[in-house]
């Protein structure tokens, strides 16, 4: 019969203490990693919160921009258009001051006494020089009798003569009609040259 005896194996006791301090160290070790991971996803997940903040305070920037610039974009679209409008307007409309001047001026050019006294070709300007000399047709609208009126001013030159032409309208029933179209020559022959005449007493030239 074998009898069975407990064995001890005894380590020596330098062995037993590094052991247990490398454990100790380990164990601490990822303690320390342990909580470096936990602290960067906590970084990472503020930093992602962060980005998308920053996000979407950047496209409700460009969101208004956007609506900022288009807004300019359309009141200039509608700034032009009422400017074209009225240039349209100004140029096309018979009641306009332009389209009297061509017209007045039209029944100046095919009036032969005119043609005669200034000595073809003849051109028209307005007052001033170069091209403002061109467009710059002076013209007013007053009261008279409680009767609207227009009168305007411009120049014809031929080879022999210069005149200046007086025309003056008034309005009747909505429209202006013609109440003289005068030429005053300002050199020898001095004349003057009514071209049109409707009125019922001497012409009186507003100042303007």
């Amino acid at each position: 019969m074998f009898t069975i005896t407990k064995c001890r194996f005894l380590l020596p006791s330098g062995f037993v203490l590094k052991f247990t301090r490398n454990v100790s160290v380990c164990s601490k070790l990822y303690q320390v990693e342990k909580r470096e991971t936990q602290q960067s996803k906590l970084v990472q997940s503020s930093t992602s919160h962060s980005n998308v903040n920053t996000t979407l305070g950047a496209k409700v920037k460009d969101a208004s921009k956007t609506v900022w610039y288009s807004g300019i974009v359309v009141i200039g679209f509608l700034a032009a258009g009422a400017i074209l409008y009225a240039v349209i307007k100004e140029l096309f409309s018979s009641q306009s001051p332009q389209s009297i001047y061509s017209d007045a001026l039209k029944k100046c050019l095919e009036f032969s006494r005119v043609c005669d006294l200034l000595g073809e070709p003849i051109t028209a300007f307005c007052d001033g020089s170069g091209r403002r000399g061109r467009t710059n047709l002076r013209h007013i609208t007053f009261l008279k009798n409680n009767v609207e009126h227009l009168q305007m001013r411009f120049y014809l030159k031929g080879i022999r003569n210069q005149a200046t032409v007086h025309a003056e309208m008034e309005k009747k029933n909505g429209k202006f009609e013609y109440v003289y179209i005068v030429a005053e020559t300002e050199k020898y022959p001095k004349e003057k040259i009514f071209v049109l005449d409707n009125r019922n007493q001497a012409p009186s030239f507003q100042e303007f």
